[in-house]
């Protein structure tokens, strides 16, 4: 199975997260107070949990049952924001690489022999923008939800069971909600859950079986959970 997500990342969706941090960047800034930094840096540790599901076909063939499975993972997250006003702001996340083993679950266990359960392994880094709500703060507490963009960049693939494993990058979608604790005027602590709902399409040939072509549509739809401290500038 080749995980083949498409590796050009399209013009329309580059330009829609573009033509939005523009239109975020110019909104009317009001509500913050004089000589209070509008621009923060948060950094902590986030639990990556996927939630997959898969449609599979073996030699052109649906292979009823069949699915991919991957492990949880934790990772350094960091993200930056800007406080437009008490209500708005925006955030862009940036986590260090994911390096994920695909695993083969459902029917394709009955494969092994001659499959090892492992159908090979992607490198993905995240990259999230959103725009986030707050609705009203309880004295140093300030609850907020928003929802964004995600681009999953695939930086490296290795094949096991699937030889020539090929995966690309892919856009997705994300809603978010969290919680902010100001320790003082510069220092805060946060916890964050982020959903993401990324899907991605693979192909490839099973050279145990063959070399029979496989090709596979994947939901990976992570959850992550934030937790780190925070810092104005």
């Amino acid at each position: 199975m080749d995980y083949r997500c498409h590796r050009c990342v399209s013009a329309a969706g580059t330009g829609a997260v573009f033509f939005a941090l523009s239109v975020l960047l110019s909104w009317p800034v009001s509500g913050v107070a004089e000589g209070d930094s509008r621009w923060s840096a948060r950094l902590g540790y986030a639990r990556v949990a996927f939630h997959t599901d898969a449609a599979i076909a073996i030699a052109g063939l649906p292979a009823a049952g069949a699915a991919v499975v991957i492990d949880d993972q934790t990772v350094l997250l960091g993200d930056a924001g800007f406080e437009f006003n008490d209500r708005w702001s925006a955030r862009l996340a940036i986590g260090s690489p994911l390096d994920l083993a695909v695993g083969a679950s459902g029917s394709l266990r009955a494969l092994a022999p001659p499959l090892s359960g492992r159908l090979g392994e992607i490198q993905i880094a995240p990259v999230i923008v959103s725009g986030l709500y707050a609705p009203r703060s309880f004295g140093r507490l300030r609850p907020y939800v928003g929802a964004g963009l995600v681009y999953a960049w695939v930086r490296e693939t290795a094949g096991e069971d699937v030889q020539g494993l090929d995966a690309t990058s892919e856009w997705g979608l994300v809603v978010q909600a969290g919680c902010e604790a100001r320790l003082g005027q510069r220092w805060s602590v946060f916890v964050d859950a982020r959903q993401l709902y990324l899907d991605t399409s693979a192909s490839g040939v099973i050279a145990p079986l063959g070399g029979a072509p496989v090709t596979a549509s994947v939901e990976l739809d992570p959850l992550i959970l934030h937790a780190g401290v925070g810092y104005r500038f």
